[in-house]
């Protein structure tokens, strides 16, 4: 139970998921599971019914424990290392044009001044917490921005985003923002806004005021010219480069540590872990030690006390919801150690600390009702397997929960009741197989990357995806996906419940990121190709214009005409290059996506199989009840 770690968690950017379990452990979980004094696993503890039906948990749950690790198992990560050589050529030489770009645009500057500047601003502090911010300059996407809890804060205190920045020709042109955000009524809103505007010469400055005034916060969106020198705009967070410098040592030691605990050397690393400031990859590194020391160790004590340093170090973090999700997962470590370790009160109380909108929740809950089962408190267990079972099925725990009731029903002696719960257990697993059968095929037609990441975000992020026609599935829109982990309120739809499952792999996480890397390399090379193209309609119009500064400087400006054309032919045979390789990293990801969607519903077919031999018990055991009490009678 162990974190990926090293150049595969360092390569990933999709906010904090290199803090993942990786997905047989989640799993271990979900099976989690004890043994009573004949050495037999069982599920709710021993068995207080008739002997014809004693020991059926022992099967059940065994074949849990297996079944867990041989459905990971058939996960086989996809061998991609050509693939990546090749893209971080391709990285290599569109970072080098990009140079090239950014020298030339100093010089065109010179000559004729094409920049466009986009300021955002809160008019109200209180009325917005922005969620997302789209643009759209003449139909083209722009700019799609995914606003953190620091950002807004920067924001209310009267910051200055500089949202965009690009070039136009000189003429009229229309801007168009979508907003999503939430208003100070917990109402979410999505607005549009247009705005045309004439680029005149000369650099153009253009902010965009939101405000979203009581009662009703409804927001309302004005754009306004101003000549500001942008030296003087408000930035984001001041501090954020000693900060990022300051993570970057951390993440060394972090590396350092897990190299000696890889080795063994459970004890170097402590020490190394030891020197380290607190705060989140400390906070990892304790909580990877923790396992070594569960794995190693007859008795928790030394695991739990690494976990409560992990929650001590994991307090210090400044990202508050990393620092939530991290809780969690340390909170959802201590209590299953307490559990199996039979400390069921000290496991409830890790439990009950994390919090209900967490992504663990549904995993935690599971676990609390067995260890209110184990203490006899089988009602109490059953309301908390109630409240996993609102959980999409994705959910580790879930499924289990919805076993659990019926259990629950059976050793609180109401087997009508019983009967009933494993009913709905069967209809529940048997409408999660036509959902997942509808996702497979989903997958297979539009591609993992729109079926899963993108389609867990809805509409916002599917509208940035896709520029370019042409090419198949493959879109070249680049949406940020950081969103996925924090963002609460979509937990409880299926989609981001199977895409955050998906993602405890780190070989997904790695596909994932392949794909939205070249989906934002493509976004950054139409963007170029876009500025050059604009660069050399103003270079032939400046020297086609009388008495200009090209007329002046004829030889300048046709060399800054050939640069242009030549480094957008540069640019565009990089950006067909980004679309094959884009189709080759999608396939790896949809094998993945598929064999995982496999697994699934392989889960629920052994959960299918499990209800109704649970079913059959029953009515044996009626049955047989039934024949007793007749014999009796006569």
């Amino acid at each position: 139970m162990e974190f990926a770690h090293d150049r595969q968690i360092s390569a990933f950017r999709f906010g904090d998921l290199h803090t993942v379990l990786p997905g047989y452990q989640v799993l271990l979980f979900l099976s989690a599971c004890y043994r009573d004094g004949g050495g037999n696993w069982l599920m709710f503890g021993q068995h207080k019914t008739q002997g014809c039906r004693r020991g059926q948990g022992s099967g059940f749950i065994a074949a849990l424990c297996v079944s867990a690790i041989v459905l990971l198992n058939a996960l086989v990560p996809v061998a991609a290392a050509p693939l990546d050589d090749e893209i971080g050529t391709l990285a290599t030489d569109t970072s080098a044009t990009a140079k090239d770009i950014a020298q030339l645009e100093q010089e065109v500057r010179q000559l004729i001044d094409t920049r466009i500047s986009l300021f955002l601003t809160l008019g109200s502090q209180n009325g917005l917490d922005l969620d997302s911010v789209e643009l759209f300059v003449n139909g083209r996407p722009a700019v799609s921005h995914l606003y953190t809890p620091n950002e807004n804060g920067a924001l209310k205190q009267g910051g200055m985003q500089k949202l965009f920045m690009g070039n136009l020709v000189n003429g009229t042109h229309e801007l168009k923002a979508v907003i999503t955000a939430r208003a100070a009524n917990d109402r979410f809103v999505r607005r549009e806004s247009l705005h045309n505007f004439k680029k005149r010469p000369g650099e153009l400055r253009l902010e965009m005021a939101l405000e979203a005034r009581a009662p009703d916060y409804e927001p309302h969106v004005s754009f306004v010219e101003f000549e500001q020198s942008p030296n003087a705009v408000i930035g984001w967070n001041s501090g954020t480069q000693s900060g990022t410098a300051s993570k970057s040592h951390q993440q060394n030691l972090y590396e350092k540590a897990e190299v000696a605990r890889a080795s063994g050397d459970a004890e170097s690393a402590g020490k190394i872990l030891a020197t380290m400031d607190e705060g989140y990859w400390s906070a990892v590194g304790y909580l990877n030690l923790s396992a070594d020391y569960a794995r190693n160790d007859l008795k928790p004590s030394r695991a739990l006390v690494a976990l409560r340093v992990a929650l001590a170090m994991a307090d210090k973090d400044a990202d508050a919801q990393r620092r939530t999700a991290l809780r969690s997962r340390i909170l959802l470590r201590a209590g299953y150690l307490a559990y199996t370790s039979s400390d069921y009160e000290k496991a409830i109380g890790f439990l009950e600390k994390i919090p209900l909108d967490s992504y663990k929740t549904p995993q935690a809950l599971y676990l609390h009702g067995l260890a209110l089962a184990e203490q006899g408190n089988h009602r109490a267990a059953m309301q908390s397997w109630h409240r996993a079972k609102k959980y999409p099925l994705a959910y580790p725990g879930v499924a289990y929960a919805w076993i659990g009731m019926g259990r629950g029903y059976d050793l609180a002696g109401y087997l009508g009741q019983a009967g009933e719960a494993y009913l709905a257990a069967n209809a529940a697993y048997e409408g999660e197989r036509v959902t997942l059968r509808a996702l497979s095929s989903q997958i297979e037609e539009q591609g993992a990357f729109k079926a899963l990441v993108l389609d867990a975000r809805s509409q916002s992020a599917g509208t940035a995806g896709s520029t370019v026609a042409g090419v198949g599935k493959t879109t070249l829109g680049s949406p940020k996906v950081e969103w996925f982990l924090a963002d609460s309120r979509t937990l409880a739809q299926p989609r981001m419940a199977y895409l955050l499952t998906l993602m405890e792999q780190p070989a997904a996480q790695l596909a994932v990121d392949r794909v939205a890397d070249l989906a934002q390399m493509a976004v950054d090379l139409q963007r170029n190709t876009h500025d050059l193209g604009v660069f050399i309609t103003a270079i032939k119009e400046e020297l086609a214009k009388p008495g200009s500064k090209a007329e002046h400087q004829p030889d300048n400006a046709r060399k800054l005409l050939a640069d242009s054309q030549r480094l957008r032919e540069t640019s565009l045979a990089h950006l067909d290059t980004v679309v094959a390789l884009r189709v080759r990293a999608e396939a790896v990801l949809d094998q993945i996506a598929l064999d995982f969607v496999a697994a699934q519903d392989q889960k629920m077919v052994f959960a299918l199989d499990k209800t109704e031999q649970q079913i059959a018990h029953l009515y044996e055991y009626l049955a047989l009840q039934e024949l007793d009490t007749g014999g009796a009678a006569r």
